[in-house]
Protein backbone atom coordinates (compact mmCIF):
# COMPACT_ATOMS: atom_id res chain seq x y z
CA UNK A 1 0.00 0.00 0.00
CA UNK A 2 1.32 3.42 -0.87
CA UNK A 3 1.99 5.82 1.98
CA UNK A 4 -0.54 8.30 0.62
CA UNK A 5 -3.32 5.67 0.75
CA UNK A 6 -2.93 5.13 4.51
CA UNK A 7 -4.40 8.46 5.62
CA UNK A 8 -7.70 8.20 3.72
CA UNK A 9 -8.13 4.56 4.78
CA UNK A 10 -7.60 5.45 8.43
CA UNK A 11 -9.82 8.54 8.15
CA UNK A 12 -12.65 6.60 6.54
CA UNK A 13 -12.26 3.88 9.16
CA UNK A 14 -12.52 6.41 11.99
CA UNK A 15 -15.54 8.05 10.33
CA UNK A 16 -17.21 4.66 9.93
CA UNK A 17 -16.41 3.74 13.51
CA UNK A 18 -17.80 6.98 14.90
CA UNK A 19 -20.99 6.74 12.86
CA UNK A 20 -21.37 3.05 13.68
CA UNK A 21 -20.77 3.67 17.37
CA UNK A 22 -23.32 6.47 17.54
CA UNK A 23 -25.85 4.50 15.51
CA UNK A 24 -25.59 1.30 17.53
CA UNK A 25 -25.60 3.08 20.86
CA UNK A 26 -28.67 5.04 19.78
CA UNK A 27 -30.70 1.99 18.79
CA UNK A 28 -30.65 -0.54 21.60
CA UNK A 29 -30.54 -4.19 20.71
CA UNK A 30 -28.34 -3.86 17.63
CA UNK A 31 -25.00 -4.51 19.32
CA UNK A 32 -24.77 -7.95 17.70
CA UNK A 33 -24.94 -6.28 14.32
CA UNK A 34 -22.10 -4.03 15.45
CA UNK A 35 -19.86 -7.01 16.11
CA UNK A 36 -20.58 -8.26 12.58
CA UNK A 37 -19.75 -4.80 11.18
CA UNK A 38 -16.41 -4.77 13.02
CA UNK A 39 -15.64 -8.22 11.59
CA UNK A 40 -16.45 -7.07 8.06
CA UNK A 41 -14.37 -3.90 8.57
CA UNK A 42 -11.40 -6.00 9.57
CA UNK A 43 -11.73 -8.18 6.45
CA UNK A 44 -12.08 -5.32 3.95
CA UNK A 45 -9.11 -3.75 2.22
CA UNK A 46 -7.06 -1.67 2.76
CA UNK A 47 -5.99 -3.55 5.81
CA UNK A 48 -5.25 -2.80 8.64
CA UNK A 49 -5.92 0.95 8.54
CA UNK A 50 -9.66 0.77 8.02
CA UNK A 51 -9.98 -1.79 10.80
CA UNK A 52 -7.84 0.33 13.13
CA UNK A 53 -10.01 3.35 12.41
CA UNK A 54 -13.23 1.45 13.03
CA UNK A 55 -12.00 0.02 16.33
CA UNK A 56 -10.57 3.31 17.64
CA UNK A 57 -13.59 5.31 16.45
CA UNK A 58 -16.13 2.92 17.90
CA UNK A 59 -14.36 2.49 21.22
CA UNK A 60 -13.73 6.23 21.53
CA UNK A 61 -17.36 7.15 20.88
CA UNK A 62 -18.51 4.58 23.41
CA UNK A 63 -16.11 5.92 26.05
CA UNK A 64 -17.21 9.51 25.38
CA UNK A 65 -20.90 8.66 25.62
CA UNK A 66 -20.48 6.66 28.82
CA UNK A 67 -18.32 9.38 30.40
CA UNK A 68 -20.85 12.05 29.42
CA UNK A 69 -23.74 10.09 30.89
CA UNK A 70 -21.82 9.49 34.10
CA UNK A 71 -20.84 13.17 34.37
CA UNK A 72 -24.48 14.30 34.05
CA UNK A 73 -25.66 11.93 36.77
CA UNK A 74 -26.09 13.72 40.09
CA UNK A 75 -25.10 11.27 42.85
CA UNK A 76 -27.87 12.54 45.14
CA UNK A 77 -30.70 11.87 42.70
CA UNK A 78 -29.29 9.45 40.15
CA UNK A 79 -28.65 5.78 40.63
CA UNK A 80 -26.60 5.04 37.52
CA UNK A 81 -26.02 1.39 36.68
CA UNK A 82 -22.54 -0.09 36.83
CA UNK A 83 -20.96 0.39 33.39
CA UNK A 84 -17.52 -0.93 34.26
CA UNK A 85 -17.85 -3.82 31.82
CA UNK A 86 -18.86 -1.53 28.97
CA UNK A 87 -15.98 0.84 29.72
CA UNK A 88 -13.54 -2.08 29.73
CA UNK A 89 -14.83 -3.32 26.36
CA UNK A 90 -14.67 0.18 24.83
CA UNK A 91 -11.15 0.72 26.16
CA UNK A 92 -10.19 -2.69 24.78
CA UNK A 93 -11.47 -1.67 21.33
CA UNK A 94 -9.33 1.47 21.43
CA UNK A 95 -6.23 -0.49 22.51
CA UNK A 96 -6.73 -3.18 19.85
CA UNK A 97 -7.31 -0.49 17.22
CA UNK A 98 -4.14 1.36 18.25
CA UNK A 99 -2.15 -1.89 18.15
CA UNK A 100 -3.57 -2.65 14.70
CA UNK A 101 -2.53 0.80 13.51
CA UNK A 102 1.01 0.33 14.84
CA UNK A 103 1.26 -3.05 13.11
CA UNK A 104 0.09 -1.47 9.85
CA UNK A 105 2.58 1.37 10.09
CA UNK A 106 5.45 -1.04 10.68
CA UNK A 107 4.73 -2.99 7.48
Amino acid sequence: MKVRDRGPALGLGVLGGVLGGIGLLSWAGLQGLGIIVIGVGILLKPRPFGAAGVLVGWGGVTLLLLAGAQARCDPASCGAPDVTGWVAVAFGLVVIGAATLIIGLRR
